[in-house]
C-alpha cells in the first residue's frame, strides 16, 4: 500500500482510533504483530520537498 504525504496525518489518525477502540487483553496476544507501510519514492521526494518549503517560509516569516 502507498501513503502519500497529504493522506500521513489520516493515516496515523485512523491508527490512533483504532488502537484506542482495542482491548488491552488481545494488545497482549497480538503483540508479535506489526504493520508496515511503505512510501514510494515520489512521496517521500514530495514530503521532503514540502518539509523544506515550510522550513523556509518558517524563517522568512521569523525574520531568522
Amino acid at each position: 500500500m502507498t501513503v502519500f504525504p497529504f493522506q500521513i496525518g489520516e493515516v496515523t489518525s485512523l491508527y490512533h482510533r483504532v488502537l484506542k477502540s482495542r482491548d488491552l487483553s488481545t494488545e497482549t496476544a497480538a503483540a508479535e504483530l506489526k504493520d508496515v507501510v511503505s512510501l514510494s519514492a515520489e512521496a517521500k521526494r514530495q514530503k521532503i520537498l514540502e518539509e523544506t518549503q515550510s522550513a523556509v517560509l518558517n524563517r522568512i516569516k521569523n525574520g531568522s
